[in-house]
């Protein structure tokens, strides 16, 4: 049911609530002559949006180390669930220059933070992601780029403001643009509320790798909803980009599989990545919900060796609900 149904917000409602919110936010800034911050910008999204959705806040003392802000999880009625590891960033402008800061550094770290990032995902077999915080249309005004998501610019999509676009993503656009990184990932972002739209657009995905499980293959080509269309989104431009790389036909090499994955026979091709696509993304997709989830759904700390690491938790319960 919708939140006007008189039965709750759902998934959708609630995170089109806290990109609302977070707009305004960026909007009230701007016309005092400040810029919002992304602590700031994530702490109005989830306020904004809970309920129905869940989320604990850490410390953020390690983030500079592991370059990660919160983990997001999608959890659908069924038990399917999907989690990425997150870091936020704001789509800035000077000038009339657009970017986005996936080259920071830390002080005396010569790694760059999105390759933190990406590593320290691994422990919790999760793709590594960012969500951009990316201001109103009026914000993105001067913003220049003759694309188009159906018929509307690039820049004017409405609900653009909070998006995610996977890690790998944004460092393959670093390496092939420099500079003007933050205007090609902010082209392949997903709003984050379009993902649980009951309006939605879930076109196929077509993999250079020919010789899929059948599952998985049916997965890419067939609408899906919940966790699942969060992985697919997060796959389409990885996917667009690979077709595109002049490198022979994907590999037929497995990954090891997760535990509790969904799809537990995906290809180990790379192409130009610095790791395995498929197997990145597709490993946050699981069949069970992570204890350390549950703690947090159910109104428990995680352990230490969740809590240590980064900023908190965002968890979408029943995240295949439209309606």
């Amino acid at each position: 049911m919708s939140e006007l149904s008189g039965y709750g917000p759902t998934p959708f409602d609630a995170l089109r609530r806290g990109r609302r919110a977070v707009d305004r936010l960026m909007a009230s800034m701007v016309d005092n002559g400040g810029m919002w911050r992304e602590v700031a910008a994530t702490q109005v999204l989830l306020s904004e949006a809970s309920p129905p959705i869940y989320f604990q806040e850490f410390t953020s003392a390690e983030e500079a180390a592991a370059g990660a802000d919160w983990m997001w999880w999608w959890v659908d009625r069924d038990g399917v669930c999907f989690g990425l590891l997150a870091q936020a960033k704001i789509l800035k402008v000077n000038g009339r220059q657009w970017t986005i800061d996936f080259g920071y550094r830390t002080k005396g770290d010569p790694r760059s933070q999105i390759t933190k990032l990406i590593k320290a995902a691994e422990p919790y077999q999760v793709p590594a992601a960012y969500i951009l915080y990316c201001g109103d249309r009026k914000y993105r005004a001067t913003l220049e780029c003759d694309r188009t998501h159906g018929s509307v610019l690039c820049r004017d999509r409405e609900r653009v403001g909070v998006s995610v676009v996977c890690a790998l993503v944004a460092q393959r656009d670093v390496s092939f643009y420099g500079k003007g990184a933050g205007l090609e990932a902010f082209h392949d972002a997903v709003p984050v509320e379009d993902i649980a739209s009951p309006a939605g657009v879930d076109n196929p995905v077509h993999s250079l790798v020919r010789e899929l499980d059948e599952e998985l293959a049916q997965f890419l080509v067939q609408p899906q909803s919940g966790a699942r269309r969060v992985a697919k989104e997060l796959l389409r431009p990885l996917e667009r980009i690979r077709r595109g790389q002049f490198s022979r036909a994907g590999t037929l090499e497995r990954a090891a599989p997760v535990a509790d994955a969904l799809f537990r026979d995906v290809p180990t091709d790379r192409g130009h990545f610095s790791v395995p696509y498929l197997a990145h993304v597709l490993r946050g997709l699981r069949t069970g919900v992570p204890d350390y989830v549950r703690d947090v759904m159910e109104g428990r700390t995680p352990p230490a060796w969740v809590t240590d690491r980064f900023g908190g938790i965002v968890v979408i319960p029943e995240a295949d609900t439209f309606g």
